[in-house]
């Protein structure tokens, strides 16, 4: 991730009283961090691959009513997951913190931040290790295909949104900024499945360990994030605001192509896959639960002054977040 790819112009003194307050989340990093302190999850899978409250496929009459495939719908949840995490990690975070630690950001940092930058390339490349190792216990458990997967949503989007604006907005630079949101959003799955007795051992325990690397990932990017924005001038910080929501949903919104390809694959013909689809997820309740989920985020966004622009507050209300 060259240097000369970050174009930002705005060489703002934000940034160095911003970065006079940073103190490091990362202070007990050796003690707590999964790579640094805990060994590798070896059980196998007993009980349910992952809460079933968070699978709405599982609560359509269709998967319900059959426990087979309502277990197996389960266990590709978990699967997907799982996956997801890896290419997050390796494909998307991991440039960004190597990028970082570097000085091939757009953004001067302290030692210390540079320093954190890598301790979170550490855990990611942690987490992406035991995800793959509770991957493969998940495919032999369930007997599951791989292929059902698919690319996942966030990076069939966030493709686009870098070749749409190829001509306007750094490649690297929408990168650094869908990281910065990424991690700072905690999913549902992060809080809910570590505490459910219902999910197998191992899978609370993979996810957990995940869980509590991430809450400090996200504090340090909350950090991180308005350095960034006062740092662009302000037709930066326009065309980059008009796709921030869009990040947002990429990675919070419900991913249809892996559900329908899922459901394609439990023996329904397209049209009852589609039917189904429209069944499970109604606009107006996903509009919602991303927003409910956004708010760590969109609160971060407001304390940068993110919202100073209405071309910005209009393309936030056209996707439903503001």
């Amino acid at each position: 991730m060259p240097s000369s790819l970050f174009t930002v112009s705005n060489f703002s003194s934000v940034n160095q009283v911003i970065n006079k307050a940073y103190r490091t989340p990362f202070k007990h990093w050796d003690e707590f961090s999964w790579i640094r302190s805990k060994p590798m999850q070896q059980d196998s899978i007993s009980g349910l691959p992952f809460s079933p409250e968070l699978v709405p496929l599982a609560s359509h009459q269709a998967i319900a009513t059959d426990p087979n495939r309502w277990m197996t719908v389960l266990a590709y949840r978990l699967l997907a997951h799982l996956q997801f995490t890896t290419l997050l990690e390796l494909n998307h975070v991991n440039p960004v913190c190597s990028a970082l630690a570097q000085g091939k950001a757009p953004i001067s940092l302290t030692t210390e931040q540079k320093n954190d930058a890598l301790r979170i390339y550490c855990d990611e490349g942690g987490h992406a290790l035991f995800v793959e190792n509770l991957s493969k216990k998940v495919k032999e458990t369930f007997n599951l295909d791989h292929s059902v997967i698919g690319q996942p949503q966030f990076e069939r989007t966030l493709d686009r949104l870098i070749l749409e604006n190829q001509t306007r907005i750094s490649p690297n630079l929408i990168k650094l900024f869908f990281v910065s949101i990424s991690e700072t959003l905690v999913t549902k799955v992060l809080k809910d499945v570590p505490s459910d007795p219902r999910v197998a051992p191992v899978v609370r325990d993979v996810i957990n360990d995940h869980a509590v690397d991430e809450s400090l990932h996200s504090v340090y990017f909350r950090h991180l994030f308005p350095i960034l924005w006062h740092h662009l001038s302000p037709d930066e910080q326009e065309k980059i605001g008009q796709l921030l929501p869009q990040l947002v949903w990429a990675f919070l919104t419900p991913d249809r192509q892996y559900e329908y390809n899922l459901l394609r694959h439990l023996g329904f013909n397209k049209e009852e896959a589609k039917a189904i689809l429209e069944e499970v997820y109604l606009p107006q309740e996903v509009a919602a639960e991303v927003k409910q989920a956004a708010k760590p985020t969109l609160k971060m966004f407001e304390s940068s002054d993110v919202f100073s622009m209405l071309s910005i507050q209009q393309a936030f209300a056209d996707y439903e977040l503001l």
